[in-house]
């Protein structure tokens, strides 16, 4: 599975590695940022590997919000945009994605991403980089087939530890 549908914090994160970037205060160690910057690196260098949207863009309407035209992250974004797939999604009345109910608790904003990946039937991963809220969703998303790559799993993990233990 090389097909990627890319949560918006991996850009970001990317995109805060360059010193020049608006998001060099990032909150993540050097060494996490350097990891998302690595991940993304690759994954532009490789041309067998593609992007994935939903059909109305709003993924990459995202992504247009969050990054300017100087972030490495949407560089890679535009140079992989004559490869990238598009998924049919079904969206709400409100604007959000469509899923099942066992991911009513999900970040509305994030469903467009889940969506877009159950829509792809297997041809795609997520990739996240920093929100813990896809640990929140493991376990249903591994029963319905799902696979994410979290490209800074030890510290993803420990904060989403670090947040449980203050619930």
């Amino acid at each position: 599975m090389t097909d990627c549908v890319v949560d918006t914090n991996v850009l970001l994160i990317a995109s805060a590695q360059d010193p020049g970037s608006r998001f060099g205060g990032s909150d993540l160690p050097e060494p996490e940022r350097r990891k998302a910057f690595n991940w993304l690196s690759a994954f532009h260098a490789d041309p067998s590997r593609q992007m994935v949207w939903d059909q109305t863009f709003r993924i990459y309407d995202e992504y247009r919000n969050k990054l300017t035209d100087q972030d490495y992250g949407l560089l890679v974004v535009h140079e992989k945009m004559t490869s990238a797939r598009q998924v049919d999604i079904a969206f709400d009345a409100d604007g959000h994605a469509v899923v099942s109910g066992q991911f009513a608790s999900l970040d509305p904003s994030d469903r467009k991403f889940l969506a877009t990946v159950l829509g792809d039937e297997g041809r795609s991963r997520l990739v996240n980089a920093s929100d813990t809220d896809w640990l929140q969703q493991e376990g249903s998303l591994t029963a319905a087939g799902v696979a994410v790559e979290h490209i800074l799993e030890d510290w993803l993990r420990a904060k989403h530890a670090e947040k449980e233990s203050r619930k």
